[in-house]
């Protein structure tokens, strides 16, 4: 158990329990769906790019990114670095564009524009799937640290519970209205507690060289491989026979950028924008911040490989730091970290929360069971879908053990990246409506075939080939398997036609109509509360608030700053850190 000062716990209590308390009074002022789902699309570029930020990087990504680091090297923070960055501006310079202008609420309203109501059902079930994970992520990583601050065993389950519930409430009560705002101040809380942590432990290894050297005296003792030591300062170091850097890589690109289309909690944000200018410029903030804070999560893991160079659980490296590190720290900076850790748990929990259940509100609920009620009925039944998914995840909990970086990519290979492959097939090509379903259930079937290695070895049939069983080989055959199946699809149903494809882009004068052929059943019924929501929205410029976007100067063009962004971590990535 660690000792802390009567200042650290004021500054974790007071700074959270400020937030959490502001995000209630908040919330007094969600009267109707559209405040609840979309902050009545009113959010600045800034606070959607800050609350982008502290979705993606929550505590369990403190604990996470840390021990995957410690694994994996270097070659991590391409996911975060490029990754994140070009997800972020694939979505919003492309494919939440029609999203928005439609007024569309969640980004699963679009597959059945596109494709249908199956397409638009699997969306949200992946993304209750894949989101209570990262949710049980937190909740671990949020028990590995106060366990060790605390000093209570498995009773601090019940701390991580209490935490849970604080976020839920807040959440539920004011929806994006709250949580936006709230998220803001966590992400600054986040920013400096990781800057805090990473200087203390950099300070004490002695900054870069001073990390080469220690790597290289483990290597000498025979506590590190020399390949692990390369690995942990080079992009590229981490390669073997079975997997190439550069498919590394890759993977963690596509990845991080399938996460930035499927998921709910980033395209409310985005659609929630006061314009399609707001929205751009978001991702570049977004990008901008995390490639910068990623820089101190990422490498902070790296530093521990020389503090604590045979780690057994590498989840375990950011609290061992904290633990290791406290007591040589003044009255105060420990609270800042742990204040910190504390802000991006809440911020998940208030962002997964408020994001599942919006999708299952309305992609589910008010879409094929209760499809004709009230706005206010609607909006109870957001509020309590949001308590009841933050505390279904702690499901997730006992699965956790092998690392969750690891359980999170195996994962996604399976469900998560086909379903990112049929958003860029519905956008950029003319696949048949029919063509989503059939390529998800190809690719989620043969994804799954990749776990069958324990009952074949159990029969003595063999293990399957790496190149299939492997994960970052498995996002590959997973794009191939899902947009081949579509295109096969397509070629015998037929093509969708150049004019249907268009109207497949909705304005507002289409976005009821998806297409000629489509039945009733692939559409919201008229008079429905879905139908009637979406004119709520209210209308936005193209451009900035006040100006279109062609008549700004070209420091204001958003693509200037993207390709910036871009540009940098990408010479970063590919050239520096190679």
């Amino acid at each position: 158990m660690m000792s802390l000062s009567a200042l650290d716990w004021f500054l974790i209590v007071g700074l959270n329990g400020s937030i959490i308390l502001y995000g209630v009074h908040l919330s007094r002022g969600t009267k109707r769906s559209v405040d609840w789902f979309l902050a009545a699309k009113g959010l600045p570029w800034w606070m959607v790019g800050l609350s982008m930020f502290a979705t993606a990087v929550d505590s369990g990504d403190y604990v996470a990114v840390a021990g995957g680091a410690y694994k994996f090297g270097l070659s991590y923070i391409s996911s975060w670095w490029l990754g994140l960055s070009i997800g972020w501006c694939l979505v919003a310079f492309f494919l939440f564009v029609p999203m928005y202008r439609a007024g569309m609420f969640t980004n699963a309203e679009y597959l059945e524009f596109r494709f249908g109501p199956v397409a638009r059902v699997i969306s949200v079930l992946i993304q209750i799937q894949s989101r209570t994970n990262v949710m049980a992520n937190v909740a671990f990583s949020l028990y590995l640290t106060f366990s060790v601050l605390t000093g209570w065993g498995t009773q601090t389950w019940w701390l991580i519970v209490g935490i849970a519930l604080a976020a839920a409430t807040y959440t539920a009560l004011g929806g994006l209205r709250s949580v936006a705002v709230t998220d803001t101040i966590q992400s600054l809380v986040m920013i400096l507690a990781s800057i805090v942590l990473w200087w203390t432990v950099w300070d004490h290894v002695g900054g870069w060289q001073g990390l080469e050297n220690g790597l290289a005296q483990h290597v000498a003792s025979h506590r590190l491989a020399e390949a692990t030591a390369h690995s942990m300062t080079h992009v590229g170091g981490l390669d073997s026979t079975n997997t190439p850097a550069v498919i590394v890589v890759l993977g963690f690109i596509l990845a991080l950028s399938a996460y930035c289309t499927i998921n709910q909690s980033q395209a409310m944000r985005l659609l929630a924008a006061r314009s399609i200018w707001d929205m751009k410029m978001a991702a570049v903030v977004a990008g901008s911040v995390t490639a910068f804070m990623m820089w101190f999560n990422v490498t902070l893991g790296v530093l521990g490989r020389v503090v604590i160079p045979d780690l057994e659980t590498t989840d375990q490296i950011l609290p061992t730091l904290i633990e290791q590190f406290a007591p040589t720290m003044q009255a105060g900076l420990m609270g800042i970290i742990v204040a910190g850790l504390l802000a991006g748990g809440l911020s998940t929990y208030d962002s997964i929360g408020s994001a599942l259940a919006s999708v299952f509100t309305r992609d589910i609920y008010a879409r094929f069971i209760r499809p004709r009620e009230t706005d206010r009925h609607y909006l109870l039944v957001s509020r309590i879908v949001t308590v009841v998914v933050i505390l279904a995840s702690f499901a997730y909990i006992p699965f956790l053990k092998a690392g969750m970086l690891e359980f999170y990519m195996k994962l996604a290979g399976v469900a998560v990246i086909p379903l990112f492959t049929v958003y860029l097939m519905g956008v950029f090509t003319r696949v048949a409506r029919s063509s989503a379903t059939i390529g998800l259930s190809v690719a989620m079937l043969t994804g799954l075939t990749r776990f069958m290695n324990p009952v074949l070895l159990e029969w003595e049939l063999g293990p399957l080939p790496v190149w299939w069983t492997d994960t970052w080989w498995g996002y590959l055959w997973s794009i191939l398997v899902t947009s081949l199946s579509m295109i096969v699809a397509s070629m015998i149903t037929g093509w969708e036609s150049r004019e249907i494809f268009q109207a497949m882009a909705p304005s507002r004068e289409t976005r009821n109509q998806p297409s000629d052929d489509s039945s009733d059943e692939e559409t919201p019924p008229e008079g429905t509360w879905l139908e009637r929501s979406r004119q709520t929205v209210p209308t936005t410029l193209e451009g900035t608030p006040q100006a279109s976007s062609e008549r700004t100067g070209w420091w204001l063009r958003p693509w200037i700053w993207a390709s910036l962004l871009l540009l940098i971590v990408g010479y970063l990535n590919l050239v520096v850190f190679w």
